[in-house]
């Protein structure tokens, strides 16, 4: 695998998350690090794909709701995914 990043904390993290892969494409993975339970995502531009789940505006939005990773990012701190 070329350039695995690996965040332990997404809330610390945050700043790094969102540098190291400006504009870089690829797949990422939430994992809820109390429950192990993951979500698997892929995008052409990671870095704005991250800036999205930081913004909870964005989540917030109703068309946003059906969302499975958008509903647990508001349910849970960022502190809880790795």
């Amino acid at each position: 695998m070329e350039n695995v990043k690996y965040y332990d904390n997404a809330d610390i993290s945050k700043l790094n998350i969102i540098t190291d892969n400006n504009n870089k494409s690829g797949i990422y993975l939430w994992t809820h690090r109390e429950s192990n339970k993951s979500y698997v995502g892929s995008t052409v531009n990671l870095s704005r794909r991250f800036k999205y789940y930081y913004f909870k505006n964005i989540l917030n939005r109703a068309s946003n709701k059906n969302s499975y990773i958008y509903r647990v990012l508001l349910e849970h701190k960022y502190s809880a995914f790795s």
